[in-house]
């Protein structure tokens, strides 16, 4: 059985982004309100909480999702006021890609794994965990690439 954790890069850039918003949302209520007016006062307040609230967010959402890969099936659990649960047989899965992201962040990338009746996206995994899930699930087709690999 293999199990972990979406990378801890995901909880990283999902507060940078709420930073940058935040941020923006600030220097926004700052520039289009009147100095010392209850009216900025208020919104900035909501923003301060907000950016807060979304801080405090993003470690919860590292901790909620998580994989499992079993004899019989591969599963996502993601949430956390609703958890989510996807499940898919391993007998049903048909291909198994591998996701990279558009810039650059070292050692994350996405899989995607497309079964009979649907897909999963298991997002921003480290590296080492996509290539055990993978080798794991189609250790087939991993033979006949390394063969053909070979006759070339």
């Amino acid at each position: 059985m293999i199990a972990g954790r979406v990378s801890r890069w995901v909880q990283w850039l999902i507060s940078a982004a709420v930073l940058l918003i935040c941020g923006a949302a600030a220097a926004a209520v700052v520039m289009f309100t009147q100095p010392y007016s209850a009216l900025r006062s208020w919104l900035i307040i909501a923003v301060i909480l907000l950016a807060a609230a979304g801080l405090v967010y993003t470690g919860f959402f590292w901790r909620s999702c998580r994989f499992r890969l079993t004899d019989e099936y591969i599963e996502f659990q993601s949430g956390i006021l609703y958890q989510i649960t996807r499940r898919i047989r391993r007998s049903s899965i048909m291909a198994v890609t591998q996701i990279y992201l558009p810039f650059p962040v070292p050692g994350i990338s996405s899989l995607l794994i497309s079964a009979m009746g649907g897909s999963m996206l298991l997002p921003m995994l480290k590296s080492e965990d996509v290539k055990r899930i993978s080798q794991a699930l189609l250790p087939e087709q991993r033979n006949e690439e390394v063969t053909k690999q070979q006759d070339d």
